[in-house]
């Protein structure tokens, strides 16, 4: 006990390393997420890739991605085939759908290099990328190669003890208002109610998550190929319209048409199963309405949601479901309403946000309810401190109610940053208490981190989910539970020789747990780029 006490103290004295948190807060911005341990895993996969090839937003070759919606990028075509190129981050923020909170958190993945000015051209040199990941069961492997109007891809992994196969592959070729993709890909439309494969996040405890960010067609670079198509699509783009169409091994095709307009956006989606979905978008002074309409199975469902700036500091968001259980396919249907209320003044941001749904089991169940309440508050106390609590609420009358506090303080000045949390959460007449130390420092070309976990859950309903540094394209949140301490630390070291970038990461770990054998955790990964 006085070792582990004094590893607790030695990591709260050490200030922890600034973790460069451009990502994480990219990917909570776009999935709409409050906590790193909400955050899409792919999107993640993606934005990571963007960092070492950002979005050009002059370019004239620009589309949809993880960072641009179809509509912000119809917004930029529409704001330079008038005014020229963006040449300022303030100019950018000033467009319809952009924000300077938006723009702030964006920029490491967009650059406003313009073919226009003198010496400038609007060429892409080829660059490559290599990734090798080891663990103690499992290895993989990734290449990605991009030139100017094409990329390629592939991933491989053997996991579960080496015995198990998966990965994913792609090909991508632009020419003109024509692009290609052949290989594994995601699809993901308008609000997801027809078309929106792999992650989807079920609740909305940020006003952004009120509304999708639909990115259409996107190649996938994953370890994994759950929920993603594998076949060939193809897209016709113009200054106002967008064409699409899809097909996968599944047997599943399907085509879309989209109008773009600077303020108003609309398309039509159907597929080989029956499925058709109608949607449109408006935005307007700060007012952003949504809705779509889908047939599947002989049923309709729809879903339709607003966001709008109260003021300088305020925005609303509201939203409504209904998704019967015909159209789903699922064991229950889905009727509910959400609002939600944001303060922010780039001191304090503070939101609430309540979610009341009708889950009815037909004939079995038809009286099953859910209401789930999210709180938040993050306090800037200085440049260097902040504090953070959030409470999330979830009753149901079919299930014990679960209630979730958390605290966060940080202290981050310059390259080192101290972490402290605190969570505590009752479900089923159990607390489950967990609370972490964090250290370390990160510069351009070394980091280091060290976290103490102590957690006390008896029970899994109470299971505390929290998310741990890795590498890359490692994203881990595992579940805590049982009583034990948990110690890992982190690291990476980057080189450059002339054209060639090495970077080299590693994860170590042990969790000791009452009753169990201590469970160790090995990461290895290194990356190379030209």
């Amino acid at each position: 006990m006085r070792k582990f006490v004094s590893i607790l103290l030695w990591a709260l004295v050490i200030p922890a390393a600034a973790q460069d948190q451009e990502v994480l807060r990219a990917a909570m911005l776009l999935g709409g997420a409050s906590t790193e341990e909400e955050v899409d895993e792919a999107l993640v996969d993606q934005l990571e890739a963007l960092r070492g090839r950002r979005v050009r937003v002059n370019s004239n070759h620009l589309r949809a991605s993880a960072v641009l919606s179809d509509y912000q990028v119809a917004v930029i075509r529409d704001y330079r085939a008038t005014s020229g190129d963006i040449l300022s981050w303030t100019e950018l923020s000033l467009l319809e759908g952009f924000t300077e909170a938006d723009v702030e958190i964006l920029r490491p993945f967009l650059s406003l290099a313009s073919s226009r000015l003198p010496g400038a051209s609007d060429t892409t040199e080829t660059k490559a990328q290599s990734l090798l990941r080891g663990t103690l069961n499992s290895a993989g492997g990734k290449v990605k190669v991009t030139g100017r109007s094409w990329r390629a891809g592939g991933a491989v992994r053997c996991g579960e003890g080496f015995k198990k196969w998966d990965g994913t592959f792609y090909g991508e070729a632009s020419f003109r208002n024509h692009r290609v993709v052949a290989g594994d890909y995601k699809v993901r439309f308008a609000e997801g109610l027809g078309l929106w494969s792999g992650f989807s996040m079920d609740n909305l405890s940020t006003v952004d998550a009120f509304l999708k960010r639909a990115q259409g067609i996107s190649p996938v670079w994953s370890f994994t190929s759950s929920g993603v198509q594998r076949g060939l699509a193809y897209e016709y783009s113009s200054l106002r319209w967008r064409a699409r169409a899809f097909g996968s091994l599944d047997r599943t095709f399907g085509a879309r048409g989209e109008y773009l307009g600077r303020h108003f956006q609309a398309g039509l989606t159907v597929t080989s199963g029956l499925m058709l979905s109608a949607d449109a978008k408006v935005n307007l002074r700060g007012v952003i309405v949504s809705g779509e309409v889908a047939f599947k199975n002989g049923s309709f469902a729809g879903i339709t949601a607003l966001r709008a700036s109260l003021g300088e500091y305020f925005r609303l968001a509201v939203q409504g479901r209904v998704i019967p259980v015909r159209y789903s396919g699922k064991k229950n249907g889905e009727y509910a309403a959400a609002a939600g209320l944001e303060f922010n003044n780039r001191k304090v941001l503070a939101s609430i946000t309540a979610d009341a749904a009708m889950l009815p089991i037909p004939y079995t169940d038809p009286g099953r309810f859910q209401l789930r309440a999210y709180g938040r508050a993050l306090w800037k106390i200085t440049d260097i401190w902040s504090m953070e609590g959030r409470v999330t609420e979830r009753y149901r009358n079919y299930e014990p109610p679960r209630t979730d506090f958390r605290a966060d303080l940080k202290y981050a000045p310059g390259p080192f940053l101290s972490a402290l949390r605190l969570e505590a959460v009752n479900c089923d007449s159990s607390w489950g208490l967990l609370g972490y130390l964090e250290g370390g420092y990160k510069s351009d070309s070394v980091s280091a981190y060290l976290r103490v976990t102590g957690f006390r859950i008896d029970k899994w309903a109470s299971r505390v989910y929290v998310y741990e540094r890795d590498a890359p394209g490692s994203f881990s949140v595992p579940a805590y539970n049982g009583r034990g301490v948990s110690i890992s630390a982190t690291g990476s070291l980057r080189k450059r020789f002339r054209r060639l970038t090495l970077k080299f990461y590693v994860r170590g770990g042990c969790t000791f747990k009452n009753g169990s054998r201590p469970a160790p955790v090995l990461n290895l990964q290194l990356v190379a780029g030209i």
